[in-house]
């Protein structure tokens, strides 16, 4: 688990004290996409970094101890977070504005060496007491255990970019290790209204889903040992044809093609699994984002049309979506129209993604009326134009 005992930070912070905040259990720092006009440090307790899962739920990525930043890379580049913070416990942290940096350096020299050290990428010096553990970014420590015995991962692994972690296939029983994406080497450059996001290198999205090298088969990390014995024979059964349409193991570096066919895999095996609509149309949103990166405007269509029904076959009859998911879903549903030209269908989605969104989803409904307000400008030109 990552480092939960306070750190000695340089005394020189102290001086920092109007820059100090209290939060209470529950306090947003920013939303993901985001782009903070600040960073913190945080002095005690500890910064939650979360995205939205692929069951549209927050899922935790990430957690920065005292002693470590929050925010900073987004500051400084101007560039969206790829995760929003949050505390879940009482927390106090440091608020540096970019517009007095420059005043708090001159109170506190060290923070300036902070940020030094920590953009690249190197362990603090011993002025920072952080218990003899190399930190100072939002990555978390590491705690897992690698089966030695375990198929180890095809070629060189790139250890600023990933991490090996291991696992067994519920279906061949084959132990294997494949590369996880390092929160650190995420560089987002831009988002789009679709929740697609373009990556200056490594693309996370890529490594999503765990293939196994045995039988190929795929899912999801968070539900890949999740069978049962029905699911497992029907997986068994459908052996040969996966294991034809992955021509190599995609357990460690992937290019745009292997994202493909780990896509792919994993709908297959979804299926025959018996997914939820809403986990069949995440899988269809990212494989129409794929042919977007690729430039295919015809098949990016074609996928975005399956995945518009499917998220609203999940808004209509999944019961189990909590409220924030079916705000995100109604969203996306008139983001989609919008995007394959039904602009007043588009404007109803928008609609009721504001009606019903909860208040912990404020950045939902916020976005989904900018969205509406552009729409109805758009309704409006063409019914002028006609």
């Amino acid at each position: 688990m990552p480092r939960s005992t306070p750190v000695s930070l340089p005394d020189s912070y102290r001086r920092l004290a109007t820059y100090s905040s209290r939060l209470l259990p529950g306090t947003r720092l920013y939303d993901q996409g985001a782009v903070p006009d600040r960073f913190y440090v945080v002095l005690r307790g500890e910064v939650l970094f979360e995205v939205v899962a692929e069951s549209g739920e927050p899922e935790v990525v990430a957690r920065a101890q005292p002693g470590a930043l929050a925010g900073h890379v987004a500051a400084f580049t101007g560039q969206p977070t790829s995760a929003a913070a949050r505390v879940e416990q009482e927390s106090v942290v440091l608020g540096i504005p970019l517009a007095r940096l420059a005043d708090a350096i001159r109170e506190a020299p060290e923070l300036g060496l902070q940020l030094i050290y920590t953009f690249a990428g190197a362990p603090l010096p011993a002025i920072f007491d952080l218990d003899g553990e190399e930190d100072g970014t939002d990555e978390p420590a590491q705690t897992i255990e690698i089966d030695e015995d375990a198929l180890p991962v095809e070629g060189e692994v790139d250890g600023r970019t990933f991490f090996v972690d291991s696992t067994t296939c519920p279906v061949s029983g084959t132990k294997f290790q494949f590369v996880r994406v390092r929160t650190r080497a995420v560089r987002p450059v831009e988002r789009e209204s679709d929740f697609h996001v373009r990556y200056e290198a490594v693309n996370p999205t890529w490594y999503g889903v765990v293939v196994c090298p045995g039988c190929a088969y795929a899912a999801y990390q968070d539900d890949f040992a999740s069978l049962d014995d029905s699911a497992r024979s029907r997986l068994v059964d459908d052996r040969e044809h996966r294991v034809t349409a992955s021509p190599r193991a995609l357990t460690g570096w992937r290019t745009i093609e292997d994202a493909t066919t780990a896509l792919d895999l994993a709908m297959r095996c979804y299926d025959v699994r018996g997914t939820s609509d809403s986990r069949r149309a995440v899988l269809q949103h990212r494989r129409a984002w794929i042919e977007r990166e690729r430039g295919h405007a015809p098949a990016e269509r074609a996928w975005l049309t399956r995945a518009l029904a499917s998220y609203e076959r999940a808004f209509e009859v999944d019961k189990r979506l909590s409220e924030e998911a079916a705000a995100r879903i109604a969203y996306l549903v008139g983001d989609l129209r919008e995007r394959l030209g039904d602009l007043n269908g588009a404007a109803q989605w928008l609609e009721t993604a504001v009606r019903v969104a909860p208040a912990s989803s404020a950045g939902i409904a916020r976005t989904a009326r900018d969205r509406l307000q552009d729409i109805r400008v758009l309704i409006k030109r063409e019914r002028a134009a006609s």
